[in-house]
């Protein structure tokens, strides 16, 4: 694995370990995270509460890497399939207890040696379709 392999999978375990602190700590300073759902350019505690939010709607969500990570110059791209059981609110679904798989892909940039920026992608309408 090389550098940016190794700060991507510190990443994903720590997401993998319903850490928020673990989260917050493979990002550089200035890390950012966006998605469909969350918003863009999420720092420091209001990633943490979206993270919270994501824990408490899918206790048991979990993310699996689908290939190897494509890394070059500081930029990976990671795809991934999220697991969970909606047992909270999302929005404005109430739980359903429906689980749900949600391929995705992540962007992320790496600075000495943490995740800088992460540029997440999914299919927000295919998520919301598994909490009806």
């Amino acid at each position: 694995m090389g550098i940016e392999t190794d700060a991507v999978q510190r990443y994903f375990d720590a997401w993998n370990s319903h850490d928020t602190s673990k989260i917050l700590d493979s990002l550089t300073s200035d890390g950012t995270y966006s998605d469909p759902v969350g918003g863009n350019n999420l720092s420091g505690s209001n990633y943490e509460d979206y993270a919270n939010s994501l824990f408490n709607a899918f206790p048991d969500l979990s993310l699996e890497l689908i290939s190897n990570n494509l890394a070059s110059n500081g930029f990976v791209a990671a795809p991934w399939l999220l697991f969970g059981t909606h047992k909270g609110p999302v929005g404005d679904f109430a739980p359903t207890n429906n689980k749900i798989i949600l391929p995705g892909c992540d962007f992320i940039t790496v600075k000495d040696g943490k995740v800088q920026n992460v540029i997440g992608y999914f299919d927000s309408e295919y998520l919301f379709n598994q909490l009806k």
